[in-house]
């Protein structure tokens, strides 16, 4: 089951307890929910446009999702937590993206670093950063690929942090 969201608009000026957003959920390429939080620490409100319910998606979630801890508690997987998770995604998505203009993004040993331009050409600090450290992904030349790669690494980081 492949769930994305579309059209997510995260309101940051309502956010309170929870973020207030809304979005479409689609399941295997097909509308299924209309989503929306109001960002005063409710739960997420679904809207079923398809055939598949919550309950089959969470279903599905529990056999092929991990559970996740936080905080020394367990949580099962389940479509808020989902839903959580891709907005998670999308946020660092975007966040990287701004930074790429201004800065060298990098995946070295495990954790993302960014080195900024500061008036220089983004080639001159890649050869100088390639020069010290051949191996490294430069996630400016690798795509939107790369992209994905570094937020997966800054949120494994964020949730082992979590654990903690």
């Amino acid at each position: 089951m492949l769930i994305e969201l579309h059209k997510l608009r995260i309101i940051k000026a309502l956010s309170e307890e929870t973020p207030c957003y809304t979005a479409e959920i689609w399941i295997d390429g097909a509308l299924a929910f209309h989503a929306s939080n109001r960002g005063h620490g409710g739960a997420d409100d679904y809207r079923q446009v398809s055939a598949i319910t919550e309950a089959e998606v969470n279903s599905w979630l529990r056999v092929n999702r991990p559970t996740r801890s936080f905080h020394g508690m367990s949580f099962e997987p389940d479509l808020e937590h989902e839903i959580a998770r891709l907005m998670d995604e999308a946020e660092h998505l975007g966040l990287l993206r701004r930074r790429k203009r201004t800065n060298v993004i990098t995946i070295e040993d495990g954790e993302v670093y960014t080195y900024p331009l500061k008036g220089r050409p983004a080639a001159t600090l890649i050869a100088a950063i390639r020069a010290k450290k051949p191996d490294i992904e430069i996630v400016n030349e690798t795509g939107e690929a790369g992209l994905a790669r570094a937020v997966r690494v800054l949120l494994a980081k964020a949730s082992d942090h979590q654990e903690g």
